[in-house]
């Protein structure tokens, strides 16, 4: 819980500097999502991928539009991969930068600004807690995501997220067991499907991912 408090602060704070000169379309978003994650192979022979794979996932995140095509999310991440006794627990604080993908398409002017697509691109790191110590493992954390919005509001949108994370020199497997006896590192991935929310913050009509 300390991890989910620190990065609460962080997107508060975060939100707090952004929400100064503002542009004449609102700059700061505050997004949540939960959804389905899946690990590549990193366990032992006696389980299946099924075993880790599953609603799992929780995020919340702000993100900034410094232009309309362009802006910076801030995000805390947690994903759980359990089988019994055996699995790992993943928080992650990840920096994206974001684009507007939807205005390569003029999306907005073809869908009467109902339809938008955002793409992202981010770093980080990850604390991972295997279930098998008492420590945590931290791992740099690489992520590629696109993210379809439908337009619900001028202050809410729904969105779907489909997003995939390298996890950097990982030694213990998503079963919580070490992977290599000389601790040397393997490269984990993980597939997330989410869906959630996007409230737009600001005194303008509208934001920048509808201007």
């Amino acid at each position: 819980m300390n991890t989910i408090k620190k990065a609460s602060v962080v997107l508060v704070l975060l939100c707090s500097v952004m929400s100064f000169g503002q542009k004449k379309w609102n700059q700061v978003s505050i997004e949540a999502g939960y959804g389905y994650v899946s690990p590549s192979k990193l366990y032992g022979d006696a389980y299946s991928k099924s075993d880790f794979s599953g609603f799992n996932h929780f995020d919340v995140g702000v993100r900034y539009m410094i232009e309309q095509n362009f802006g910076l999310k801030l995000n805390y991440g947690r994903d759980v991969f359990s089988k019994g006794d055996a699995g790992v627990t993943y928080n992650s604080i990840m920096v994206s930068g974001v684009y507007n993908v939807g205005s390569l398409f003029d999306l907005k002017r073809a869908t009467n600004e109902k339809i938008g697509l955002l793409g992202r691109v981010g770093v980080g790191v990850t604390f991972a807690k295997p279930e098998t110590i008492s420590g945590t493992e931290h791992i740099g954390t690489a992520t590629i995501g696109l993210t379809p919005q439908v337009k619900l509001s001028e202050r809410i949108s729904i969105y779907g997220d489909a997003a995939y994370a390298f996890r950097l020199k990982q030694h213990y497997g998503f079963d919580g067991v070490l992977l290599d006896s000389e601790y040397k590192s393997k490269l984990g991935k993980t597939t997330v499907f989410s869906v959630g929310l996007i409230f737009y913050w600001g005194n303008k009509s509208k934001h920048a991912d509808w201007y």
